[in-house]
């Protein structure tokens, strides 16, 4: 079961299938699918199996294993994202990130971040489909989805690049911003953990460390597409 939710969420290392499919799927499609009904769906059926069927106890193998695989998920889907070159296929890997952040939260056990993590999976489908939709616009407008061919759109598509702006701030944690509030949510349950597990403290490192890496990955983006140099559309 644990592996079904995996790769339906696209945990690492059962994450490839969706930068593979960014690379022909409309902006449309991975806006509905890995960004939004996938995450509700598996994250809310992992809650009900942790909760309702199986025993889980704080610390417990179980809970470790969710937290080591979330945080994994959450710096190898970041650092994926940090060296696309294609827009479609960065985004996907803020995907499976973004995964990750949930997963940890549920794994904790404590009430405050699986209550986050649950938070999150909502945040995720909001800001992650308008990330897309946003990317879709760019694509419709210029026929491209490489970085080093674009940029300079700001001013030519000004709700696009405010859409773009706010999802990018929102995915990074950045307040007053939805993901903020999730994100700190399961900060505070980590850090709960740090009485029962000597491990708190890599859990909150990877957490921090990938958020940072994730304001970093879409200030490229940003100024990839939006700012730097104009380049003419075709």
């Amino acid at each position: 079961l644990l592996i079904g939710v995996f790769a339906k969420t696209g945990v690492v290392p059962l994450h490839s299938w969706i930068p593979d499919s960014a690379e022909g799927a409309p902006a449309s499609v991975m806006a509905l699918l890995p960004a939004a009904l996938d995450k509700l769906v598996g994250i809310y059926l992992l809650v009900r199996l942790c909760f309702n069927v199986f025993v889980f106890e704080i610390n417990s193998p179980l809970s470790i294993l969710l937290m080591a695989f979330g945080s994994a998920t959450i710096m190898i889907g970041v650092m994926g994202a940090m060296v696309q070159h294609d827009l479609k296929k960065l985004l996907s890997f803020h995907t499976v990130s973004q995964v990750g952040y949930m997963l940890l939260g549920i794994g904790t056990g404590i009430p405050v971040a699986v209550a986050g993590g649950l938070f999150h999976m909502f945040n995720n489908t909001i800001y992650k489909s308008l990330l897309f939709l946003a990317g879709g616009a760019v694509e419709f407008r210029t026929g491209k989805t490489e970085l080093s061919e674009l940029g300079g759109l700001g001013k030519f598509m000004p709700l696009t690049f405010t859409a773009a702006v706010i999802a990018a701030l929102s995915i990074s944690g950045v307040p007053p911003f939805n993901g903020f509030f999730s994100k700190w949510m399961i900060y505070q349950g980590i850090i709960d953990l740090k009485n029962v597990s000597p491990l708190w403290i890599v859990w909150l490192l990877a957490a921090m460390f990938g958020s940072a890496l994730t304001l970093a990955s879409f200030m490229k983006l940003i100024h990839a597409t939006f700012l730097g140099q104009w380049s003419k559309i075709t």
